[in-house]
């Protein structure tokens, strides 16, 4: 295959005179071979050439904008590594305006480049694979402001530690690759994934302290290992969420779940059963009745939630029982209550509510 020049959407191919020349456009003639080889990849692989060479050109001004922070190998490693994640997503349909694998490349990567630097294919194929998730189901600008914070002060340690200006508390990553896979998956928890808690506490430990706030989104000069001791045995505790848990006289709600057709997991009305063995507020029985019984269990904590169903025989789950029916006091619902259970966490006393005419749940969470 012969990729078309990106300075037009019919000019000459890499090889050839283009009246124009840009720090891209100049790669893809000294790498002509290889990047075709590329291209004829994703075509052989199902997509369209058309598309291919479209996404090629959006890459463009991306490049030329970092170009003149990188040299000729970090240039050449970014290059490729734009080039590969973007012809890989068009080849799986998922380059399109909206997607949010083509905005990690073309808005995200841009803001990253210390991590292009040092570990460019990493880099790019991390953003992009954790994209997708983030965007369905959890808040994807925070994670994308979180992530690009951390990288700024990664960068910060790597430029003292090659002898530039000094910062205080910082050191230099070991292992780049491992702190760009870590940051991306700690933002992500922190942006609302809450699946990935177990293994994004044990990653924020592991970084250096600063990067590990600015992925927590935690103010400078953070405790962070005591943050992160703390909520592991409060998942409804976090700094500056105190003020947050009450309004006034009512509590505050938070609610999870929703109608399948409109984004959410569940087909029939859920019904709460109780709380589950483990950390206080994080795991919840939930069944839903038709066409047949299923039991789901929800997962929340103070960033985010999840509805999985439930593995036959994985857990010894409370049954349903006698339910209490009246709300929960200062929620003023006009609804009936069909499930409802409570726990303590040491900050939060935590009350979930089924209702008679909503696919959602709500939390109900008051200080203690």
């Amino acid at each position: 295959m012969n990729a078309r020049h990106p300075d037009d959407g019919s000019g000459p191919g890499p090889g050839e005179d283009s009246p124009t020349r840009s720090p891209f456009a100049e790669h893809l003639v000294r790498e002509r071979d290889h990047l075709n080889a590329v291209l004829a990849r994703a075509v052989a692989l199902g997509a369209d050439r058309d598309d291919v060479a479209a996404a090629v050109r959006e890459l463009r001004p991306v490049v030329d904008g970092l170009a003149p922070a990188l040299d000729a190998g970090e240039l050449a490693g970014v290059v490729d590594a734009l080039v590969s994640t973007a012809t890989r997503c068009v080849a799986a349909r998922r380059w399109r305006p909206d997607s949010a694998e083509r905005w990690a490349v073309l808005a995200l990567a841009p803001q990253v480049l210390p991590w292009l630097r040092t570990a460019p294919a990493v880099t790019v194929a991390a953003l992009t694979d954790a994209a997708r998730p983030v965007a369905a189901r959890g808040d994807a600008t925070g994670w994308g402001r979180r992530v690009s914070a951390a990288a700024e002060v990664a960068g910060a340690a790597t430029l003292a530690a090659r002898g530039g200006p000094a910062s205080e508390g910082l050191a230099a990553p070991d292992s780049p690759a491992a702190t760009v896979r870590d940051v991306v998956l700690v933002a992500a928890w922190r942006s609302g994934l809450v699946r990935y808690r177990q293994a994004a506490l044990r990653a924020a430990a592991s970084l250096p302290s600063p990067v590990a706030a600015a992925a927590l989104d935690l103010a400078p000069g953070t405790d962070v290992g005591a943050v992160l001791e703390r909520h592991a045995n409060d998942p409804w505790w976090w700094p500056g969420q105190a003020a947050a848990a009450s309004h006034g006289a009512a509590p505050a709600v938070s609610r999870f779940g929703g109608f399948r057709g409109f984004g959410g997991p569940w087909l029939t009305l859920p019904l709460v059963v109780g709380p589950l063995p483990g950390e206080p507020g994080l795991l919840w029985a939930v069944r839903t009745a038709r066409p047949q019984a299923e039991d789901w269990t929800l997962v929340c904590d103070v960033h985010g939630w999840a509805a999985l169903r439930a593995a036959p025989g994985a857990e010894e789950r409370p049954a349903p029982g006698a339910t209490d029916r009246t709300p929960p006091a200062g929620v003023p619902w006009l609804d009936d209550v069909t499930g409802q259970a409570s726990t303590l966490t040491p900050s939060t006393h935590l009350t979930l509510v089924s209702r008679e005419h909503s696919y959602s749940l709500d939390l109900v969470r008051a200080p203690r």
